[in-house]
């Protein structure tokens, strides 16, 4: 019985050829070619026989040239074929390396971020770079070899029992005898491929931290230490490396000393039947032929198994995370909206990462629309796990979250996403140009919109310095910006977007205080008619709230506006004089405040 990969595997084949019912044009001409290869290969020791004794050995010199000439028009024709076989086999595995890229993307996109955070990203990256391409490979050359033996086998033990059946006994015996002493040193392959693959993703992963970390190294003196400790993982890929080597290069070995025995015993007993007059001298190099052209097709059946081995490796991982099940999840009967009014409620809500401590407990509150609510509180309090249940990041334990009286967990993903715009702590850019960046959630965007949003996010003002303005690239996660100007360009994605839900995760932390201050007349703007949660550890930019929730350890412990909380005792009045302590910021402030309202 078949077992889990094997089964897996071919459920993916079969998934492959009916959803990618392209893949036919070229898979059909391939199988065709496959077929006719092995027959053609076969008749060039036919062509070998004939020449030998009804040509040379009976002196038909008039049979000669049209001999030699079809010996020749038959390697043609097999070279042909050959590189036709290559040129569709390449375009198939580059197919079906596209499948399974596509697949592995659409369900990590699928995964909630509890798992994206738990694994490394590097093992995303192996799955992409490594194991699909090897996966492909197998799928796509397993089916090609396996036509082309079985077929030459079939027609040549045809053919064998023709010219003699007696010498080609001794032939057929000698195949599959060389096919099982090969595969019985195969089986360490798989194992210590999966051992070379799974190194290979730490030392990418460690690799990616030390390139992404080399100021910190630099900072601290650390290059000798990293230097050692890179070389140490390099030395110990290159000794499992290495053992993989020894283990092929000892198949490969054996193939040749086989080979050579095999082929020393077909002489041997191929000579005793023509000295004793049982076969001709043509009959005998044909078999010999024969023996090579059939020999290779058997080690490849054997050779499947053995590239098996290995890919299974590559399944195996690629199994193990398409397993993995997300745990978001959108309903088949999910509502759709094209727009919503933006009311959020908590209703006892707990959540946890991990089942051993929970993060958020018994939160319950309502954000009427248009309403501005800030949340604040100590590092870690749980302010960013609040408004990431709200983009349904990922699920509560306990409780429900509703839009306009929906259950997120009843409402589509795309009505969700669509009617929020979020600004992260950390602005996230691809390498493309700025007008790209700005416009990510709005693709359709006019030159004019981008503009209006750079503008109200005061990022113009850099952009229009630069040599290309808009079109200037940002670099790898914007390496050419300042952290300030990242975090303007990720203001102007989030105003054009334009959502009736606006979530700003400290979107001031990376400015200057000029900068901040011309901010906060345009987020004040912005915010206007839209439901707005503000995270913020500079207090300063949230006075204008409507409501303030301070978080603590997972709890809403205080709430109500600026001047409600700052005459109570409590978290929110320790903050708050902690942060303006040595000057009277309260009178000012507050009349700032007043003055707006």
């Amino acid at each position: 019985m078949p077992g889990p990969a094997c089964r897996y595997t071919m459920s993916i084949l079969f998934r492959l050829l009916k959803e990618q019912r392209g893949l036919w044009r070229a898979g059909l001409p391939l199988l065709l070619v496959a077929v006719v290869y092995g027959p053609i290969q076969l008749a060039l020791p036919l062509v070998e026989r004939y020449l030998i004794d009804d040509v040379l050995l009976a002196r038909k010199m008039t049979l000669l040239v049209p001999a030699v000439l079809g010996y020749g028009a038959l390697w043609c024709l097999l070279e042909i074929l050959f590189a036709s076989m290559n040129l569709l086999n390449g375009y198939l595995t580059e197919r079906i390396s596209m499948y399974l890229r596509q697949l592995v993307f659409d369900h990590c996109q699928s995964l909630c971020f509890t798992y994206i955070n738990r694994d490394h990203s590097s093992r995303l990256m192996a799955l992409f770079s490594s194991d699909v391409p090897q996966v492909a490979g197998f799928f796509n050359g397993a089916v090609v070899t396996s036509v082309i033996s079985l077929t030459t086998l079939l027609v040549g033990v045809i053919i064998i029992a023709r010219i003699n059946w007696q010498f080609g006994l001794v032939v057929l015996l000698i195949i599959p005898l060389a096919g099982v002493v090969l595969s019985a040193g195969t089986r360490p392959l798989k194992r210590a491929s999966r051992r070379v693959q799974d190194k290979a993703e730490k030392l990418t992963q460690h690799l990616q931290e030390l390139l992404s970390g080399l100021r910190e190294v630099a900072a601290f003196g650390q290059e000798r230490t990293q230097r050692n400790r890179f070389s140490s993982a390099l030395n110990e890929a290159l000794g499992l490396r290495m053992r993989l080597a020894r283990l092929d290069s000892s198949i490969t070995a054996g193939k040749g000393s086989l080979s050579m025995i095999i082929s020393m015993v077909i002489l041997g007993i191929g000579g005793y039947f023509v000295v004793r007059g049982k076969a001709t001298l043509g009959t005998l190099v044909a078999m010999r032929s024969l023996y090579y052209v059939m020999y290779g097709p058997a080690l490849n059946i054997f050779g499947v198994i053995t590239r098996g081995q290995t890919a299974l490796a590559s399944i195996d991982r690629i199994d193990e995370f398409l397993q993995e099940r997300p745990q978001v999840t959108e309903p088949s009967g999910a509502i759709a909206k094209e727009r919503v009014a933006g009311v959020i409620a908590f209703e006892d809500v707990r959540f946890s990462y991990t089942p051993e401590r929970e993060v958020l407990h018994e939160i319950s509150f309502v954000a009427a629309r248009g309403e501005t609510i800030a949340l604040v509180g100590p590092s870690g309090a749980g302010k960013t796990t609040i408004t990431s249940l709200i983009g349904r990041f990922y699920d509560p334990a306990a409780g429900r979250i509703t839009l306009d009286g929906i259950d997120l967990r009843d409402l589509s993903l795309k009505t969700l996403r669509d009617n929020i715009s979020m600004v992260f702590q950390n602005t996230f850019l691809f390498d493309l140009s700025i007008r790209d960046n700005i416009a990510f959630g709005k693709p359709d965007a006019t030159s004019a919109e981008i503009v209006a949003a750079a503008r109200a996010s005061n990022a113009w003002e850099f952009i229009e310095q630069l040599p290309e303005g808009l079109d200037t690239r940002v670099g790898e996660r914007g390496v050419r910006l300042s952290e300030g100007q990242k975090q303007r360009l990720g203001i102007a994605r989030a105003l054009l977007r334009n959502a009736p839900i606006l979530i700003l995760d400290e979107p001031t932390s990376a400015l200057d205080a000029r900068s901040e201050q011309l901010l906060q007349s345009a987020l004040g703007n912005i915010m206007r008619g839209r439901t707005t949660f503000v995270i913020a550890h500079r207090l300063a930019t949230i006075l204008r709230a409507d409501r303030i929730l301070v978080v603590d350890d997972g709890r809403i412990v205080e709430q109500g506006s600026h001047s409600e909380l700052i005459r109570a005792p409590g978290l929110y009045r320790e903050l708050y004089e902690m942060q303006f302590y040595g000057r009277q910021p309260e009178k000012d402030e507050m009349k700032t405040m007043e003055a707006r309202r």
